[in-house]
């Protein structure tokens, strides 16, 4: 697997928040395996110049340098059109033949595919090794590492994943795809759990029942449908029927668009996605925020997030184009929220509407059947 008789030399590429701890971590085991400088490329130089002082890495200014210099490069990229770019630069470098590329980006299964296809024609390999776990797990070496692809590059890399990277690497096969589609299946496990727990805890705070003793309760519920699920008993005479739930489900998706980007307008785009509960309980008429006010500065040029009374928010501003009935915050500042007319969910906003749609949801389609 390597190219010469030189010490094994690591590359990362893509110094995100965990980008950069994964970096951090994979410097500090170099060092104390005496290999090389971890070389480092990012887009913005000046994000990652800290770790240039603070840890055993270099900052190379080419991305072509990269492969030229190291054996297993890692990467940890923005979106599918940041990484057919950079792949693209890594793959056409002349000395790039023999290279691990470990890939820890959330693309489309066809994304990771094309990838892993381009990188054997040119005799390198790719592997698809997304993660589970926030910046926080990244920091520890607390991460799940899925790896897919070539078998020859996996049993390469696992020996250092863990603990360098993670706390344990789920091997997966040969095909990279499968890495992608499961942290995509996993994304959506956490967003519809987060959406459901939101809604569920503002109802609660706003009824004055007591959370604790709620959660208590919905562990059991969890449970229970976990193994309904697991031992495939799905008589519908004593559950709710699958018509119902693609209608709901219609709904679920539109609701938790706009909860995410309510919680974006409210508080930027650094907060964790599980701040969507903020979407719910400003419909609630609750504060958007318990406990710590994470609002931005300035909303529409106006302080913390608040407007003046003679000034309504409107639906555009936090929900997207949706019109719908009135609600207030606190402060009795009057706000636009969607409603369901008629039964019928609202239409998406345009930044939501692409080739996976409520009418792909409702007619069973998966979404990786209908990546473009």
């Amino acid at each position: 697997m390597m190219r010469d008789s030189r010490p094994r030399t690591f590359g990362f590429v893509g110094l995100g928040n965990t980008g950069s701890m994964m970096a951090f971590n994979l410097a500090t085991y170099a060092q104390k395996e005496g290999l090389p400088k971890v070389r480092l490329w990012n887009l913005t130089r000046s994000k990652i110049e800290y770790l240039a002082q603070e840890a055993h890495c270099e900052i190379i200014s080419s991305i072509e340098d990269v492969t030229n210099q190291c054996d297993i490069v890692h990467a940890c990229l923005a979106n599918d059109k940041v990484a057919f770019s950079v792949y693209h630069q890594l793959f056409t470098t002349p000395h790039a033949s023999g290279t691990i590329f470990v890939d820890h980006s959330t693309l489309f299964p066809t994304t990771s595919s094309a990838l892993q296809a381009d990188a054997r024609s040119k005799s390198m390999h790719f592997l698809s090794c997304p993660v589970f776990g926030p910046p926080g797990a990244a920091k520890s070496a607390g991460l799940l590492v899925v790896a897919l692809g070539d078998a020859s590059a996996r049993e390469t890399v696992k020996p250092y994943l863990v603990p360098t990277i993670g706390k344990a690497v789920l091997d997966c096969g040969d095909h990279s795809s499968k890495g992608t589609l499961m942290k995509i299946l996993g994304n959506n496990c956490i967003l519809g759990t987060i959406e459901l727990l939101s809604e569920s805890f503002t109802l609660v705070e706003k009824t004055g029942f007591d959370a604790g003793m709620y959660y208590e309760f919905i562990l059991a519920a969890w449970v229970n449908y976990g193994k309904k699920i697991r031992d495939g008993t799905f008589r519908g005479k004593t559950g709710f029927k699958l018509d119902g739930g693609l209608k709901d489900a219609a709904y679920i998706r539109q609701v938790a668009w706009n909860h995410l980007t309510t919680a974006k307008a409210i508080g930027g785009d650094s907060l964790d996605w599980s701040a969507c509960s903020a979407g719910t309980r400003m419909t609630a008429g609750l504060h958007p925020f318990k406990g710590e006010d994470f609002s931005i500065s300035k909303v529409n040029g106006h302080t913390n997030g608040h407007l003046p009374e003679t000034e309504p928010v409107t639906t555009e501003a936090v929900n997207g184009n949706l019109v719908g009935k009135k609600a207030t915050i606190p402060n009795d500042v009057p706000i636009e929220q969607e409603v369901l007319l008629d039964g019928n969910a609202p239409e998406l906003p345009k930044a939501a509407q692409g080739s996976i749609g409520p009418e792909q949801l409702v007619n069973g389609h998966s979404p990786v059947d209908t990546v473009h």
